[in-house]
């Protein structure tokens, strides 16, 4: 039995919750039962009983610190039956409770925003990841902003966070489709949360630059946030009402329409204090959709693209630089059509059933089933 240990886990969206969730799946699909010990209340099981899940998860409610001695107690219970092979940990927030020394392989996944300045809290991160056998580091940046926090010593690897295969368009998404798009030429699209540091205010100040050359150019932002009332205010400011809307919350068949009607993925992501990047996973869910990417440089989102094969990534603390690497792509229709057969071929190598060896491989395990068939919805999503 291969045991996870999450206190981010679906319902509940965001992309440690997907990864965690495509831990278990693919896990589970390469052949091995798998237990997830997870933070949910009432929600959470209703959410298990509708879903098609290839795994078993027990939840755990109330306070934070009752869940997780909850879980910990639960897990010495497993341990004592002999029956775990290894432990899998959403953050090292997870491995706090554990006893230090356990039968079997502990691994935890390392995502970025929860190291946070050097001397806060290092002590007690430390002694967590002291517990894990193995830590997996989601990019190049997260292993290097931890790296204050790392053990002397300790075992590591980087997995970029893979992407499930995606849910096909619905019929009903091409007339949304219409409405969105309509006449507009170029079509631009970014899909992501509403925060400062995704660079949505550089995408949209790159816009007028844009409409010189494409006077019907579009941009549509797909997600939710707290920045939507400063975005909003911007484009008015712009006199861009007519170029930029915001779509709001889109389900994945929508999404995924988006990303095949689309010309270029937008997202010109920059440092704002502490918080950037980890990693950039819409930037490969455009891509196994063919769609290029102008990225900006700051954290781990560079590691998603193929600078100059799938897309480009720039300074994006310059409007300037954004406006000049759209115009760039989009100008150039043997580029362009480059980048889109690349994008595909990269976002590919990026699913889950072909990275999942890399996941199981810090354990010593190898996938037991075939997963070379195509999967087209990811269950746990």
């Amino acid at each position: 039995m291969i045991v996870i240990s999450a206190q981010a886990f679906p319902p509940r969206t965001g992309g440690i919750q997907n990864l965690l969730a495509g831990t278990a799946e693919y896990i589970a699909k390469a052949g091995y039962s798998v237990l997830v010990l997870a933070d949910g209340g009432k929600d959470a099981r209703q959410w298990q009983q509708q879903a098609n899940l290839p795994y078993e998860v027990e939840w755990f409610s109330g306070p934070r610190p009752l869940r997780r001695r909850l879980k910990a107690r639960r897990l010495s219970q497993l341990v004592k039956s002999g029956e775990v092979q290894a432990l899998y940990a959403d953050t090292w927030k997870s491995l706090e409770l554990l006893d230090p020394s356990q039968p079997f392989p502990v691994v935890t996944w390392a995502h970025g925003n929860e190291f946070p300045n050097v001397g806060k809290k290092i002590e007690r991160i430390q002694a967590a990841l002291s517990k894990a056998d193995h830590i997996i580091f989601n990019s190049q940046e997260t292993m290097g902003r931890a790296k204050a926090f790392t053990p002397a010593g300790a075992l590591s690897s980087i997995v970029h966070p893979p992407i499930f295969d995606p849910e096909l368009p619905a019929p009903e998404d091409q007339a949304r489709l219409d409405q969105i798009w309509s006449t507009h030429s170029p079509k631009l699209l970014c899909t992501c949360r509403l925060i400062d540091w995704k660079g949505l205010d550089q995408a949209i100040s790159a816009m007028p630059a844009i409409l010189q050359q494409f006077p019907d150019a579009k941009l549509a932002i797909a997600g939710i946030g707290d920045d939507l009332e400063r975005l909003q205010a911007l484009v008015l400011s712009l006199d861009l009402d007519k170029n930029v809307e915001f779509l709001g919350w889109i389900d994945d068949s929508t999404k995924t329409a988006l990303f095949r009607s689309a010309d270029l993925f937008l997202q010109p992501g920059r440092q704002v204090i502490e918080e950037r990047e980890g990693y950039g996973i819409s930037y490969v869910e455009a891509a196994l959709q063919g769609l290029p990417t102008v990225c900006g440089d700051a954290g781990g989102a560079p590691e998603a693209i193929v600078d100059g094969v799938t897309g480009l990534v720039v300074d994006a603390t310059s409007t300037e630089n954004v406006s000049s690497a759209v115009l760039s792509v989009l100008g150039d229709k043997a580029l362009h059509a480059s980048m889109q057969s690349s994008s595909k071929t990269h976002g590919e190598a990026c699913l889950w059933r072909n990275r999942i060896a890399a996941v199981l491989a810090p354990c010593g395990l190898a996938p037991v089933n075939d997963l070379s068939e195509h999967d087209i919805n990811g269950v746990a999503t």
